[in-house]
Order: C-alpha cells, then structure tokens, then sequence
C-alpha cells in the first residue's frame, strides 16, 4: 500500500528538523497563526508591559487615555491553502524536483501544523473553467484527500498559470478570517495582483510560498528539449548556449524577483523563494520561526 502523502510530510519534518524547531511546530501554533485566530473581546486602559502594538489610536483618542484592545482566542482556527494547479507548476523546479511535488510538501506542512493544533484546512485550486474547492475539515482522511487533489490536479494538461483569477476566487469563497496560504512559483504574484492581494490581507492573514523555476534554457542538457507549457514550443538549441541570452534571462528573473518581494513586503505579507522539494520544509520551518519571532517583538 501506498505511503500516505501526509505521513510523507512527517517524515521529511523530522528529517529536516532539530529538536527546537520541532518543538516550534509541536504546540506553538497561537504564536505562528497569531492574527488568524483571535476575535475581538473588549478595551481595556494600557499597563505597563502591554504591547504597543495593540493599543487602539482612535479609542485612545476619544477617551484620552492610552486603551488597548483584549482578543479572545478561537478555540478552533480556520486555515485555507490556494494552490495554483496550473501546468506551470507540473514542471521543474530549481533544484531539479518536480514543482508539484514541492507544493505538496508545502501544502503538507500547512496540514501537519494544522493537524498538531486541532485547526481546520481548506482548499481553492483549479481554473477558472475547472475550479476545485474543499471545505474546512481537520480529520486525516480529509487533510490526505486534500493534498492527493492538489497532486492529482497538477499536471502539463492543466490550464495555464491564472493566480489573479485564483485569487479573486479565494477572496469570493473564504468569509471568515483565515490564514491564507499561496502555493504557487516565482513568477507570482505578479504586481498586477497587488490589488486583490491588499484586499485579502484586510480579512485574512496570508503567507505566499514560491517555489523557484529551473534555469529556462538548461545549457548542460542539450540532449533533451526544453519546451515552454503554457506556450508550447521548444527553446532552440542556439538560444540555450548563448551568453547573452543566459544574462538577459537572468537580469529579467531577477529584476521579477525583487519587484515581487517588494510588492509582498510592502503588504506586510510573509513569503519565500524556496528552491524546489529538498528545500521547501527547511525553508518553511525557518520562515515560521522568523515569523513567530516578529510577532513576539511587535
């Protein structure tokens, strides 16, 4: 029989784990979905030793003495993952592994975590003429079902890469606030997304994980074709060798990169470049970390 996919995850968290990044993941989930599962209770006037950060301005302002607002915590968060299913992502990573592969994982480790802390996972995927939707459940048979539809909905006969329309979707069906996460490659989000992108982060607290694209041209492999999927031709033998379409196309990524993590640091959106399957867990673990760690000083 098969190895599940979400024992699969397990295996490689505690493969690329140490023992205080696992303690991390095992029982500190308020602190890394802090923001997502938390409502609103009352006002109440600034001790010292209170965080700044939620003092409450305009109520402060009214009353004329510094109030802060009190949460109640969720027994139960709500965590949703848009995974873009497109035939971008049924190719190859930077790394060398198989994008898809690499968003299973990611998708996994957002199901494990979920899974250590009694939280519930959804899905958004597909096209828009072939959308796929699960709904927020929290038992194995549903956290397996969703990454087998993620894996099963990732292929070269997928619709092209559409993440605006998927996530106008994500914004449409998910009304309660959630922690959002994008699975998607480093061409996205693309700036024209910002749009939708600030409207999500007014409801939802979002991650972005990207996962890194194989050099285009694959100069040492000349003996297989390189074709684009979304546009189907093959990059021709010339194009592949030569130096000054290697430094165009790297100037051109890396100009994307960077106006890409602009956008998402200017929206306060945490997110990663990760290089493919052998990297995304570590990759993750530590950006969680740095995450928590933010939250803990804010």
């Amino acid at each position: 029989m098969a190895t599940s996919l979400l024992t699969r995850v397990k295996a490689q968290v505690d493969l690329y784990t140490s023992n205080r990044a696992r303690g991390l993941i095992q029982g500190r989930g308020r602190s890394l979905f802090k923001g997502s599962g938390e409502d609103f209770d009352d006002l109440k006037y600034y001790q010292p030793g209170d965080k700044i950060s939620d003092i409450d301005w305009k109520a402060t302002a009214r009353s004329g003495e510094p109030l802060i607002r009190q949460f109640n915590e969720e027994r139960v968060r709500h965590l949703s993952i848009v995974a873009d299913t497109s035939s971008a992502m049924a190719t190859r990573a930077a790394d060398g592994t198989s994008k898809r592969d690499a968003m299973v994982t990611a998708a996994g480790l957002v199901c494990f975590l979920a899974q250590q802390n009694g939280d519930l996972v959804s899905l958004v995927a597909g096209s828009q003429a072939r959308p796929v939707q699960l709904p927020s459940r929290s038992s194995d048979g549903h956290l397996e079902l969703l990454l087998r539809t993620i894996q099963q909905s990732t292929s070269a006969a997928s619709e092209p890469s559409d993440v605006s329309w998927l996530l106008e979707r994500a914004f449409r069906v998910t009304s309660r606030s959630t922690l959002m996460t994008l699975i998607t490659d480093e061409a996205h989000p693309a700036i024209e997304d910002h749009s939708i992108l600030r409207r999500l982060t007014t409801r939802h607290d979002v991650l972005v994980i990207r996962i890194g694209d194989a050099d285009p041209l694959q100069p040492a492999d000349l003996d297989h074709e390189v074709v684009d999927v979304e546009q189907p031709r093959e990059i021709s033998e010339l194009a592949r060798v030569s130096p000054r379409v290697a430094r165009d196309v790297e100037n051109y990524r890396r100009a994307r990169r960077e106006a890409t993590g602009e956008m998402l640091d200017g929206l306060h959106v945490t997110h990663l470049l990760t290089g493919g399957e052998d990297a995304v867990v570590a990759d993750m673990i530590a950006m969680l970390r740095a995450r928590e760690y933010r939250h803990a000083h804010a």
